[in-house]
């Protein structure tokens, strides 16, 4: 058999697709198509990589104005203690460490670890931690220097120091103290441990190198990450967007870490009433780690359709598509409910606006007392859950929020979820769909519990206007009343009267029997004081045995002298206290207005006046301000 007999008879025994012309298709076949199929398998890849960017952009973005609300809150109840505080040194110094561990019990210690004052000079004068630690010269303290070189009432913010008293790392806030010609008289400084700020990093879920920081001027004041809660405070940033003079107040950007070497995605947000700002960053790796799986998948597939090269195959890519939208899709859902869920702690709600459905979590039921997981809502069908005060404001809110007016949407109101039984809470929602038209389509909304801070809120602004000893007014608190009750006075063409009086021998019995005996004297005289007189009149402690009367609706002078007379037989009544039994008197001065002048601090004055006249003439009676007085 010759070579060419050889050769046809190998060809007719080839299986057909080893056939010349069938390899010849297949190889230009695959010339085609394989680059094709791993082009588009590489933009699949990086079209997750892109969607993995966009949501994490948006999560840190959203996180950051979590965070800056609940730091803005932090900072606003530390300055709102400072000022309370600074009223309370101002009244009585005595009696201060007393008001300061008060306000340490009602504030659970969460947030101030220690009080001080500084004087004029910038020598410590009052430490709550180590009151030992007295005298220390903190002059050279920033914090403290600044007030005192321009003292303007502000609220000024340290970075992080070491505490000379306290030994502790701390975030100082610090504001200025006026004595009563409103010269500066020292600096009240509550200092806040950088931790406090590190909370919001447990109820985030970003990966595990998720990071929350607090910035002031480019200086990290609080940093949480996996590797350690402030293992970088103190540390200055450079480079960052929002620390090289751009105007915005909110952003996103994606960087390496100059901290900890780390890429991330970070979403910051100004606090611009205290020149701070928050960041909240997740790390490129852990944004990727939810699309791992589809771009594993992607690569599979890939090879399949490149085995394959069929049209089977061609429908396996088709098929493919499909499944990775619908797994974008529910990965887009599942991120909007996380999302949800990490910035409330609480209920949530999904309100599909065409079909004005709602749906209702379990957490969200319990909270605002409602039966099914789902209803039928309407604007109307709201006023009978929310407290009638607070139905306008809520409805107004989330009108605004429909009509594209707002971003977002946020309220406190009280819900009535059974009568006897209301609870105020916390609402957030924002427009997570929108249809064909731009019209919303799905609203998704949070839900939380804020009784207890409104409580403590409450709590605080009777602490700033009341005595602590008594629960009285406070002069504050007697002061605006008085204002008030001048400009109706002026209106309604009729008098009031301000009676001001202190306690004789009550300095005796705080020399015989104690400060503690002192104390429940001065309790028993304003309840015994306060029992005599109308509800609208005011009775306040001054300071130490100091006391003023102010009634509003006086008819004549003889009436103020008659109450007045009044206050003066039950001082002089007997007084049982721990087993004792005391006998003070009291010297009262009393002033009518219009007839005193024409201001609030007038008829303060001639009351106080008329009160030393009293003591002048041998204590135990009350005296009118009359002609002959000095002003």
């Amino acid at each position: 058999m010759d070579s060419s007999t050889q050769a046809s008879s190998t060809t007719r025994t080839l299986p057909p697709f080893l056939h010349r012309a069938v390899l010849t298709r297949l190889a230009l076949f695959l010339v085609v198509s394989l680059p094709l199929v791993w082009v588009l398998t590489q933009l699949e890849h990086a079209k997750l990589e892109r969607i993995a960017q966009q949501e994490s952009t948006q999560n840190v973005s959203n996180l950051a104005r979590a965070f800056a609300q609940e730091v803005d809150s932090t900072v606003g109840t530390v300055d709102v203690a400072l000022l309370a505080l600074r009223t309370h040194w101002a009244g009585n110094h005595a009696e201060f460490a007393r008001v300061v561990n008060g306000f340490d019990r009602e504030l659970k210690s969460k947030v101030i670890f220690q009080v001080g004052i500084i004087d004029a000079g910038g020598i410590l004068r009052f430490v709550s931690s180590r009151p030992g630690r007295l005298h220390i010269d903190v002059s050279d303290r920033e914090h403290v220097s600044s007030l005192l070189r321009n003292p303007t009432d502000r609220l000024v913010i340290s970075p992080p120091l070491v505490g000379r008293a306290s030994g502790v790392v701390g975030v100082h806030f610090a504001r200025p103290i006026f004595d009563g010609g409103g010269r500066l008289a020292g600096v009240i400084v509550a200092s806040v441990a950088p931790e406090y700020f590190s909370r919001f990093y447990n109820n985030i879920e970003l990966g595990a190198d998720a990071t929350t920081s607090v910035v002031r001027d480019g200086v990290v004041l609080s940093r949480s990450s996996r590797s350690g809660n402030n293992r970088y405070i103190g540390a200055t940033l450079s480079g960052y967007p929002h620390v090289t003079g751009r105007v915005e107040t909110a952003g996103a950007f994606r960087r390496v870490s100059q901290l900890d070497g780390i890429d991330r995605f970070y979403g910051w947000r100004k606090l611009p009433h205290y020149d701070m700002l928050v960041m909240v960053g997740q790390s490129a790796s852990d944004a990727r780690q939810r699309y791992a799986s589809q771009q594993q998948y992607a690569t599979a597939m890939g090879v399949v359709i490149s085995l394959a090269l069929a049209a089977l195959g061609w429908g396996a890519i088709t098929a493919r598509h499909n499944r990775v939208h619908a797994q974008k899709a529910l990965a887009s859902a599942e991120a909007r409910w996380k999302l949800a869920l990490n910035a409330s702690g609480a209920g949530v709600w999904d309100w599909n606006v065409p079909t004005q459905t709602v749906m209702f979590t379990p957490q969200a039921q319990a909270l605002l007392g409602i039966g099914a997981p789902s209803m039928h809502w309407t604007f109307d069908s709201m006023a009978g859950r929310i407290h009638p005060e607070d139905h306008d404001a809520v409805a107004d809110g989330l009108r605004d929020l429909l009509a594209g007016r707002t971003p977002d949407y946020r309220a406190e109101y009280r819900v009535e979820r059974a009568p006897g039984d209301t609870v105020w809470v916390l609402e957030r929602a924002m427009v997570v769909e929108h249809g064909d038209d731009g019209s919303p389509v799905r609203v998704v909304g949070t839900v939380t519990n804020i009784d207890e801070r409104k409580v403590h809120e409450a709590e605080m602004r009777h602490m700033a206007s009341h005595d602590p000893l008594t629960g009285l007014a406070n002069r504050a608190l007697f002061s605006d009343r008085l204002q008030q009750a001048i400009h109706l006075a002026q209106r309604e063409k009729r008098r009031l009267a301000v009676i001001y009086f202190d306690l004789d021998k009550f300095k005796p019995v705080n020399d015989t029997h104690g400060h503690g005996v002192g104390d429940q004297l001065l309790m028993e005289v304003a309840t015994r004081v306060r029992a005599s007189l109308r509800q609208s009149d005011t009775l306040a402690r001054l300071g130490g045995d100091e006391f003023a009367v102010l009634l509003p609706n006086c008819g004549t002078t003889a009436d103020a002298m008659k109450v007045a007379e009044n206050i003066l037989a039950l001082l002089n009544a007997p007084y049982q206290v721990g087993g004792l039994e005391l006998h003070i008197s009291g010297s009262i001065g009393v002033s009518v207005y219009p007839d005193s002048g024409p201001d609030a601090g007038r008829v303060v004055h001639q009351a106080d006046q008329a009160m030393y006249r009293s003591k002048q003439e041998g204590r135990n009676r009350a005296t009118l301000y009359g002609a002959g007085d000095v002003a």
